[in-house]
């Protein structure tokens, strides 16, 4: 290979665009609000081919969507906002938590790109989103993983190897990651796809629900099962840190903000319920953080959306309407200068 060809391929790298996929619904309305700001703030356009919003909330659920937008302010444009419905048909009886997995597997048969980063509501940048985050030098997407001796999930990584014919044990001391921000091969999850429903001559869906598998570990192990999970990723992809519902205090909160401030880290992933126990010490402490980085105009802003978030109203800026002054600021908000027109809103 001449030193031409070798510069062809360094600069393709740089080339790659990435569409960003959020399964959401109306319950995390203010995470998600906080999410599309920071994607505003901090994801450069460059990087992105579109950012798919599936909306996997109750029929009739729209006015959440319009604000959703609004945050986006220039990314706009980026946007898809598309019904669940529209990717997979399952019973409305089934638990959110099992149709998300199902979708974050499924969506890439709508995916434009080669790649796609599957977010959760819970996650939002902190700082620039650099391309080194994604993949490495030589075009390597980046992952992560941990042991599951003790981890709530080891149950489900162990059936969905047992699935793929794989023996689990070997794997129980480290696996890939089994929650978002998480990258995947859109050629890769949709051969998954097609292997399963071959395999069983019925939907995804219904394998995927009565085999009660998971579907990072899905997607992994099939990998793992071609031999091919390792030869495709770097696994050295930096952690992000973490406020969940047991580490929902000053504790926690100061341990993840030290994590973020040491490692660089471009996410921080902070759960619905966490935000719910969370203490005045720990609200206090992740409050200033984000107006640090501005996310919220000061840290009262980040006070108000931490006492209420899907009720107080949050404009483009950061600046909180508490509930139910919010009711009326959101009603009567003035579109800001260079919005973007919210057609991307369309069904598909």
């Amino acid at each position: 290979m001449g030193n031409d060809d070798r510069q062809i391929m360094i600069n393709s790298t740089h080339l790659r665009r990435y569409s960003f996929v959020t399964v959401g619904f109306e319950g995390d309305a203010g995470l998600l609000n906080l999410q599309a700001r920071s994607m505003r703030m901090f994801c450069p356009p460059e990087l992105i081919e579109e950012i798919i919003i599936v909306d996997n909330s109750s029929p009739g659920s729209r006015n959440w969507r319009d604000e959703l937008l609004h945050q986006y302010g220039n990314h706009a444009g980026f946007v898809r906002i598309v019904p669940a419905a529209s990717i997979v048909a399952i019973s409305k009886d089934t638990n959110g938590w099992l149709t998300q997995q199902i979708l974050k597997i499924k969506v890439a048969s709508i995916v434009r790109s080669e790649r796609y980063v599957i977010l959760d509501a819970k996650n939002h940048l902190i700082a620039r989103l650099g391309l080194e985050f994604l993949e490495t030098p030589t075009g390597q997407p980046r992952a992560n993983g941990y042991p599951y001796f003790d981890h709530f999930m080891r149950q489900y990584l162990e059936r969905t190897l047992d699935y793929l014919g794989i023996d689990p044990k070997p794997h129980i001391s480290w696996f890939i990651r089994t929650h978002t921000p998480f990258i995947m091969l859109t050629n890769e999850a949709s051969e998954l796809v097609r292997n399963v429903e071959q395999r069983e001559a019925r939907p995804f869906a219904s394998v995927f629900l009565d085999r009660k598998l998971s579907e990072f570990f899905l997607y992994s192990g099939f990998l793992v099962s071609k031999g091919t999970l390792q030869q495709i990723y770097d696994l050295t992809q930096t952690h992000e840190p973490q406020v969940w519902p047991e580490n929902a205090d000053e504790q926690g909160c100061a341990e993840a903000i030290r994590n973020a401030e040491q490692t660089g880290c471009p996410f921080i992933t902070v759960h619905r319920r966490a935000l719910a126990k969370m203490n005045k010490n720990g609200q206090t402490l992740l409050a200033d953080f984000w107006h640090s980085r501005g996310l919220f105009a000061s840290t009262k802003d980040g006070l108000r959306f931490l006492r209420d978030p899907n009720r107080s109203y949050q404009n483009p800026e950061g600046r909180v309407v508490s509930w139910p002054v919010s009711r009326i600021a959101a009603h009567f908000r003035v579109p800001d200068r260079g919005s973007v027109n919210p057609s991307p809103l369309g069904d598909g």
